[in-house]
């Protein structure tokens, strides 16, 4: 048994890594708003429904996302019943996979030390960590697309294309596009064209369809054009083409994105490719291959119109290849990029002089959390960059791996719990029978909507302050109605349209208030 525990000891310490990151504090804090509540409210509508091929919300067929990720939930919900801990539970278990996955793959496609680098360095990043823990269908991809890669360049044809066909269902088109796109540039790149004889592409095409189309074939039997055209022609070709929130988009918009994400080892960022160009190495091709994988996802997404923060989330498995390989150059060769050590420095002063920017009076809240957080980050900074000084190369490494999983347990199990109120509406929901009359008209903030119908089954009608914040015609109307809005949006129409102080106030939260028009 002890040999045993010798010999896969690199493979527990990143098991056991994961599971005290990930696992604990899931139920700390109710769904946030709007997301996660989106995906564990039509989890929980498919499920009661007994329906598993039609995604719904609030009472309607909803043709955003494929089904997968609401299937994992359906299934924790049947056997550990609806709640915040079974709605985060497929990602957590998909993070853990990824996790081991990228280990055990790290050692073939390098060796143990660099497999054992890549993936704490992974499980240990911050971006990782959030998109790990939330009920979002980000995680989901990651898996599914990181088994697709890998299995491509280790020559596991038949498995790539399972999990190409899995990525269908975890995304949509990307699931299918990403990996075809990244090959060929890879191939181009390399030159290596005489392997496309050996990749089985009739038969592997045949094989992803077969797992990925049956389920859009049935929704297009069932729904008819209208899931054609909104699936794939809004919500992914429309919104690749044009900003869901005009104003919003940037080609530069991922780069602060990704830096965040993968702190604390985001200085490494930039030695790693300085490395990588500079000098041969014997992993040369693997890191080729890492590069254009990670590169294509960045630049895809940079490119496109409509950007959300967790879209270059599948670049997270190879960056981190990239660099747990700079770490172990680092360590056999006992030196390191100089500039290395000052960017360890500075990031660290930067994060500390997030304090100081001023906070508008709403957002005070978050003043508590960015000290704890900041401190917590920084220490993780600091600490590796005083072992580099020193040359203490594998007590920097230890450093920044103690104090991110330090950095986790106090963000998800303290800060996030501390400030509950004002990031998700579960106080609302609360409270919500016990003042609305249960047949009168329900208007719901649209931010809000996900989160009040997740928690107390009511799923009103859509208000959106924005393109119909029509307040006369509520006022004017005979019948009572009922109207849930953010207090900041409240406090925004007190200042531009007064109507709104003619409206009742029949029970707030810190955060959000329920109005009434006669009061």
């Amino acid at each position: 048994m002890k040999q045993w525990f010798l010999k896969n000891r690199y493979g527990l310490t990143v098991a056991l890594v994961a599971a005290i990151i990930l696992l604990p504090f899931l139920g700390a804090a109710p769904l946030m708003d709007p997301d996660e509540p989106v995906y564990g409210e039509t989890a929980r509508e498919m499920l009661l429904a007994g329906d598993w091929l039609s995604p719904r919300i609030f009472g309607q067929y909803w043709y955003d996302k494929p089904p997968l990720f609401y299937w994992l939930e359906m299934l924790s919900y049947s056997f550990f019943g609806i709640s915040d801990i079974s709605s985060r539970l497929p990602s957590v278990i998909m993070a853990l996979a990824t996790t081991l996955y990228v280990y055990v793959q790290g050692k073939e496609l390098f060796n143990k030390p660099i497999a054992f680098l890549s993936a704490l360095l992974l499980v240990t990043s911050a971006g990782f960590m959030y998109i790990g823990k939330a009920a979002v269908t980000d995680m989901t991809l990651m898996f599914t697309l990181t088994v697709t890669m890998i299995s491509f360049y280790r020559k596991k044809y038949y498995i790539a294309y399972i999990f190409c066909g899995l990525s269908l269902l975890a995304k949509g088109p990307v699931g299918y596009a990403f990996p075809a796109l990244i090959m060929l540039i890879y191939l181009a790149w390399t030159r290596q064209w005489t392997l496309m004889k050996h990749m089985k592409i009739p038969q592997g095409i045949l094989l992803a369809f077969a797992v990925g189309l049956p389920w859009y074939f049935l929704m297009y039997k069932v729904h008819g054009e209208v899931f054609l055209d909104t699936f794939i022609g809004y919500h992914n070709i429309t919104r690749f083409a044009a900003p869901e929130h005009p104003g919003q988009n940037s080609i530069f918009f991922f780069i602060p994105i990704l830096f965040a994400a993968m702190m604390p080892w985001t200085a490494a960022l930039f030695p790693t490719l300085w490395r990588l160009f500079k000098k041969r190495d014997p992993f040369r091709d693997t890191l080729q291959y890492c590069l254009v994988w990670a590169a294509f996802i960045f630049l895809f997404f940079s490119f496109s119109k409509t950007q959300l923060v967790t879209y270059i989330a599948p670049m997270f498995p190879p960056t981190a290849y990239l660099l747990g390989w700079y770490g172990y150059r680092c360590y056999i060769e006992r030196k390191f990029s100089r500039p290395l050590l000052l960017t360890l420095y500075l990031l660290g002063l930067a994060v500390l002089a997030c304090n100081a920017i001023p906070l508008h009076e709403e957002a005070s809240f978050f003043r508590p959390a960015i000290l704890w957080g900041s401190c917590l980050l920084a220490a993780a900074l600091f600490l590796p960059a005083v072992c580099l000084w020193r040359h203490y190369y594998r007590a920097a490494f230890i450093a920044g791996i103690v104090t991110m999983t330090a950095f986790s347990w106090a963000v998800f199990g303290f800060i996030i719990p501390q400030f509950k109120d004002h990031v998700t509406s579960y106080d609302t929901a609360q409270i919500l029978p016990d003042v609305y009359d249960g047949h009168s008209m329900l208007y719901i903030e649209k931010f809000l909507r996900p989160g009040i119908s997740y928690y107390s089954g009511m799923y009103g009608r859509e208000w959106d302050p924005v393109k119909d914040p029509d307040l006369e015609a509520l006022l004017q109307t005979k019948d009572k109605i009922f109207l849930i809005m953010s207090k900041s949006t409240f406090h925004k129409l007190a200042k531009s349209q007064h109507l709104i102080d003619r409206f009742g106030i029949a029970a707030e939260t810190p955060t959000q208030v329920i109005l009434i028009n006669h009061p």
